[in-house]
């Protein structure tokens, strides 16, 4: 997917900013732009490995607010990350999050518009860890393409968030945890493309895909006769 033009004006004023050597893009917007080209998405996600200070991102988000032409801004701070509401006829959500976990990246980082990038194994690991932290039908939509465009297995993804986080979860909850998400799909349509029509299409194969390898699983690996 394109980048909205607020987008587009965040990237390349983060890639003129001294930010762009603190921090870096990763998120839902930026695996739809760069890798998988699935959806639409409206944040942009900065990371820092380092401590920063609400004045030195502050600066920026007046420059955007300046050089976007937005007409508000608000911003609050939740735990370890600043948001940043911007709002004209485009809206646009920017946060920047403190993250120093311990195994802070699988990849190395590249760079695209001017601003270094998250791999998409990273990006693959921090979706699946959020898919099992929370019940937001965006996660399992995402993780359908990872399977099916990106061509990653259950196991592998399992396995880099594994490296990434240290925690470990199994192929079984993997495949259920899908039904918690499955109904939620509709309240994506906003940032799905295509027609009504086609977006219906499109729930149903996710349906349809997820229920089917469900049941494979447990087929194959649940169901087996016991020796005699």
């Amino acid at each position: 997917m394109n980048l909205t033009p607020a987008q587009e004006k965040a990237i390349i004023l983060l890639s003129k900013s001294p930010l762009k050597d603190k921090f870096y893009w990763t998120g839902g917007t930026l695996l739809a732009h760069n890798y998988l080209h699935h959806r639409k998405s409206l944040d942009i996600d900065l990371f820092s490995e380092e401590a920063f200070s609400f004045e030195e991102i502050n600066r920026f988000a007046q420059e955007l607010k300046k050089q976007g032409k937005f007409t508000a801004l608000k911003y609050q701070k939740i735990s370890n990350r600043w948001e940043f509401l911007f709002a004209n006829t485009e809206n646009l959500r920017v946060e920047f999050v403190y993250y120093n976990h311990e195994k802070r990246s699988l990849k190395p980082r590249k760079q695209l518009l001017g601003v270094y990038i998250d791999s998409l194994e990273d990006i693959a690991a921090n979706k699946t860890f959020a898919y099992f932290d929370r019940n937001e039908p965006k996660d399992l939509f995402d993780i359908y393409f990872l399977l099916t465009k990106a061509n990653f297995t259950p196991s592998e993804l399992l396995n880099l968030t594994a490296q990434k986080f240290g925690v470990e979860f199994n192929e079984s909850s993997f495949w259920s945890e899908s039904f918690k998400s499955l109904s939620l799909l509709e309240k994506l349509k906003p940032l799905v493309p295509g027609t009504p029509k086609e977006r219906q299409t499109l729930f149903r194969k996710i349906t349809a895909y997820f229920k089917q390898e469900s049941a494979k699983f447990l087929q194959r690996n649940l169901l087996q006769p016991l020796s005699p």
